[in-house]
């Protein structure tokens, strides 16, 4: 990790007002800010460890294509006066793996709970977990494919949802 002396500079400050306003952490902050002062390369990474790789914009993008999906999948089961052979459970939001899918899995959870956005996918529960235990993208994939057969409808039918919730 390169870091200018200017970059340098700035995190030390930052490092400096951390220390004061979170004194419980400032040993932390402390340690960071004097490996910074003392150039101590080796450690820079230390610094960002924290941090996760960035979701591009084309995944979070396909995180609200199926959350906007299940909207329309659980408004639609709500409105069927029919709702033989669609069981409830299939049309809530499953999330996704928690493994091997997590960048997408917290992105759900940060959109939803958050932002506060799709409340009707929360399950009723005000901290959702949204862990499939089991990976999900393809099987979204596919469903988005066929959605968009449908015109991305908002208003699907009961064989609509079936054949969606089967892909």
């Amino acid at each position: 990790m390169e870091l200018t002396t200017k970059d340098r500079l700035v995190l030390i400050n930052q490092f400096l007002i951390l220390e004061k306003l979170y004194p419980d952490e400032a040993d932390y902050y402390e340690k960071h800010r004097i490996a910074l002062q003392q150039g101590y390369k080796l450690h820079y990474p230390w610094i960002v460890e924290n941090l996760w790789e960035e979701l591009d914009e084309s995944e979070c993008r396909r995180v609200l294509d199926t959350l906007d999906m299940y909207r329309a999948i659980k408004h639609s089961y709500e409105r069927l006066k029919d709702k033989n052979g669609i069981d409830e459970h299939r049309v809530e939001f499953p999330g996704y793996d928690g493994n091997n899918e997590s960048h997408h899995l917290s992105y759900a959870r940060y959109f939803i709970v958050d932002l506060d956005r799709y409340d009707e996918l929360r399950k009723d529960v005000e901290y959702p977990d949204f862990n499939s235990h089991c990976p999900m993208l393809d099987k979204y994939d596919r469903m988005l494919v066929r959605w968009a057969e449908f015109g991305k409808s908002h208003d699907l039918s009961a064989e609509n949802i079936k054949h969606l919730l089967e892909a």
